[in-house]
């Protein structure tokens, strides 16, 4: 099943993190998909944010691992590292360490608390085994990847990933970087990537159809444009009930959202139908 990265090549805001969670959202809502998203950040609460109220889950995950006797092997990506260097991971136990959003649909996989340097370099060695084992096991696995390409475990997950979405601003030097990346990343394989542009502006002069152009590509760029509902909703820990309101059987094409939410569903299609492409060999 295919692995999925959202990476930036710079270290400047492109809304990464919370494209990634509007297309997984949306995907485990509208498709037959059981989805895993995993945080590969230390110390960053932006994706649990989107979902819940992080005081009450902690205790609640607390006492649900101490139940389990597991809560000595600490939990989430932290807990399943330990895991994963002992060789008794399988696909299955995977599910003992993530937070389920949609009941077999949708599941994130984050919590990476680290106290030294020692810890976050055994946690970024696990991730690509991690998702070795996910893959086996969801229909489609998100990483949301740290930006940049300085680190070795960033250089392997992308090689690991089946699709890169390369989140871009409508800044022309994002644009100009972008062009340079295909041409001499190896990584970067066209039939591979996907390039978004997150917090799109439709006022801008870099409109999705000229930012097509100015890459050599046909029609337009997917792009997840600023939507001031969304955005609340993942500061109040409500995105799984903002996906379930708009649908796309029940929004209609007057309300504010349905742009917004047309973009996501374009972003997913467009993912949806690159793998089928690479599994069928094109």
């Amino acid at each position: 099943m295919p692995i999925v990265a959202f990476w930036s090549k710079n270290h400047r805001e492109t809304a990464q993190t919370l494209s990634m969670v509007a297309v997984a959202t949306h995907m485990a809502v509208e498709h037959n998909f059981k989805v895993l998203m995993l945080d590969t950040y230390f110390n960053n609460p932006t994706i649990s944010n989107c979902y819940w109220d992080n005081k009450v889950v902690g205790q609640n995950l607390a006492i649900k691992k101490l139940t389990q006797g597991k809560l000595d092997l600490g939990t989430g990506t932290s807990g399943l590292a330990q895991l994963v260097s002992s060789g008794k991971d399988s696909p299955e136990v995977i599910r003992d360490y993530t937070r389920v959003i949609y009941k077999n649909r949708l599941e994130v996989l984050t919590n990476n608390k680290a106290n030294s340097q020692e810890e976050v370099t055994r946690l970024e060695n696990s991730f690509a085994d991690i998702l070795k084992t996910a893959n086996r096991y969801y229909d489609y696995v998100f990483v949301d990847l740290q930006k940049g390409l300085e680190k070795q475990f960033v250089r392997d997950v992308l090689d690991l990933a089946d699709i890169i979405v390369v989140n871009l601003t409508q800044r022309l030097r994002d644009l100009d970087e972008y062009k340079e990346l295909l041409e001499k990343n190896k990584s970067f394989k066209s039939n591979k990537v996907i390039p978004v542009v997150g917090r799109y502006d439709r006022y801008s002069k870099y409109s999705k159809k000229n930012i097509a152009r100015y890459l050599g590509m046909k029609g337009e760029i997917s792009a997840v444009s600023y939507n001031t509902l969304f955005f609340e909703s993942a500061n109040e820990g409500m995105i799984s009930n903002y996906f379930l309101k708009f649908r796309l059987s029940l929004i209609d094409s007057s309300d504010r959202n349905a742009v917004f939410i047309q973009e996501v569903t374009s972003t997913t299609d467009y993912i949806i139908d690159m793998v089928k492409a690479l599994q069928m060999g094109f």
